[in-house]
């Protein structure tokens, strides 16, 4: 058994992608578009184009990904990169949430880890963590 997140977006789901690819966290590896599915029609046509259904994977990141117009966005939980690597980490902080909102800046936190999360530009939260054992 494995947990694998899922993301849903209001048809921004290829440009996600996109800037997530060019970050460095991985590429696409299989993309899936309304236009190939019996789903064609949803939403009135307008979808045709978007994202169905997506596989997204680099080093350590496996993720599921779509767009739908009835999608909610992610509340209540993130996706946590722990990485070892402190400089790599701050520039994935930068890189990532450019563009969305910090609400904890990357810095040493009180528990001792190198910590910060924020909600990126297309409404996906992240966190980012360099722990303090490494």
């Amino acid at each position: 058994m494995r947990m694998t997140p899922y993301l849903y977006f209001k048809g921004a789901c290829e440009e996600a992608l996109t800037f997530y690819a060019a970050r460095g966290l991985g590429k696409v590896v299989d993309l899936r578009r309304y236009a190939e599915s019996p789903m064609e029609g949803r939403a009135g046509g307008a979808w045709r184009d978007k994202v169905l259904h997506s596989l997204f994977e680099g080093d350590g990141i496996r993720f599921y990904a779509s767009d739908g117009p009835d999608s909610e966005p992610m509340k209540g939980s993130a996706l946590m990169i722990e990485e070892g690597d402190a400089e790599r980490a701050a520039a994935l902080f930068d890189q990532l949430s450019d563009g969305g909102r910090v609400t904890v800046p990357f810095k040493k936190q009180f528990f001792g880890d190198v910590y910060g999360n924020f909600t990126d530009r297309f409404g996906v939260q992240w966190a980012i963590i360099v722990p303090a054992d490494v």
